[in-house]
């Protein structure tokens, strides 16, 4: 018995010593992946009482979301759904490959990460996977990633309103 106490002892010190988290930078090599200059998608998006079909077009610095008659306006720097438009922190085609690019500092490192960077955007991360972002009000959520590095679902919350982005494939 007296034995185990300094054994007990050790395993106490090891489990109450602090973690060591990685640098931001290693944690995000794995994460990002930027998104193509040229890249036509289609999908839909879905709300509360609609199932819209979207075409998303990226030629360099131009792109955007088109859907029939405008109901959802994704331009490269706005997010319009009905009345309410949001400031994006980066184009669509970062929100659609889940690349956020900057400075991040980790603020949270267990099971879950919470990176935020000096803009004030805040990543969650899951098992070396990206898992939300959330930035002035505007929500984020990842489902599946494609081989090509679109996410093939992704759900955004704007206030109390969500829509749901399904990404089917490239065109």
């Amino acid at each position: 018995m007296i034995r185990l106490i300094p054994l007990l002892l050790i395993l106490l010190l090891v489990s109450c010593a602090p973690k060591v988290c990685p640098k931001p930078e290693e944690i995000l090599k794995g994460v990002f992946k930027k998104p193509p200059e040229e890249v036509k998608l289609y999908g839909y998006v879905k709300t509360p009482l609609l199932r819209i079909p979207v075409v998303f077009e990226k030629r360099g610095y131009k792109e955007r979301i088109k859907t029939p008659g405008n109901l959802l306006i994704l331009d490269t720097s706005l997010l319009c759904y009905r009345d309410l438009c949001f400031d994006l922190p980066v184009p669509p085609s970062h929100i659609l490959y889940g690349y956020f690019p900057g400075d991040y500092e980790v603020k949270k490192c267990n099971g879950t990460l919470l990176l935020v960077s000096e803009d004030g955007k805040e990543l969650i991360l899951e098992g070396g996977k990206l898992k939300g972002v959330s930035y002035k009000g505007l929500k984020v959520f990842y489902g599946e990633r494609s081989k090509e590095g679109y996410y093939k679902e992704i759900s955004v919350k704007l206030g109390d309103q969500e829509i749901k982005i399904f990404i089917e494939g490239k065109l």
